[in-house]
């Protein structure tokens, strides 16, 4: 392989990673700036942890209370009542 195909190759991978970065991750969906319906999307892809930073944010609990949250949304429960 030459110089410049390995230069090449390299500029291709920088240029996927800003891309998938600038995606949110894999799901699409950026946890900054996702909303109440973005949630059941995060589940239903198998993105929990995402699920539970979104909740985090959305409704200021702590990570107990929004990892409790979302496993009840997961089993098809409603979240419990916050304070």
């Amino acid at each position: 392989m030459s110089t410049t195909s390995i230069i090449v190759v390299a500029v291709v991978v920088l240029v996927l990673v800003a891309i998938f970065r600038g995606r949110g991750g894999s799901h699409g969906i950026d946890v900054d700036t996702a909303t109440e319906e973005d949630i059941p999307r995060l589940l239903m892809g198998g993105h929990k942890i995402d699920a539970i930073k979104v909740y985090r944010r959305l409704h200021g609990v702590d990570l107990k209370g929004a990892k409790e949250a979302i496993e009840r949304l997961a089993a098809g429960l409603p979240p419990p009542p916050h304070g």
